[in-house]
């Protein structure tokens, strides 16, 4: 019998969980894009690419979208870190705008990412 106030639902612990990578890129165009935008062009491309199955694997979570400089973090797992960044040079156009993607820079940490303006 559980107490009364607390119910496990035996969450994974964080070693088994796997490693992470944070992903820094730029969309180069003439124009600011909102993350409503970016977003689902970005996913819409790895879908295509690899599929719901592959976009499980790779544990894709925008982080942070930048609208000033067009610059975006994405987490994914350490595995698929090579294909993400494939994935991302894919890219060809968000809305209306045709873009060049860019990977700036690649870690194992947020706040390193954050500090590369």
């Amino acid at each position: 019998m559980m107490p009364s106030g607390k119910k496990s639902l035996n969450p994974i612990p964080p070693t088994l969980r796997g490693k992470k990578r944070y992903v820094k890129f730029r969309l180069v165009c003439g124009a600011k894009l909102a993350e409503k935008d970016a977003w689902p062009a970005v996913s819409g491309v790895f879908s295509g690419l690899f599929g719901s199955s592959g976009m499980g694997l790779q544990r894709l979570w925008l982080l942070k979208w930048f609208q000033d400089s067009n610059e975006g973090i994405i987490r994914c797992a350490l595995r698929e870190e090579e294909n993400v960044k494939a994935g991302i040079l894919f890219l060809r156009r968000v809305g209306q705008q045709d873009v060049i993607p860019m990977i700036v820079k690649v870690s194992g940490s947020v706040r390193k990412l954050k500090g590369s303006y």
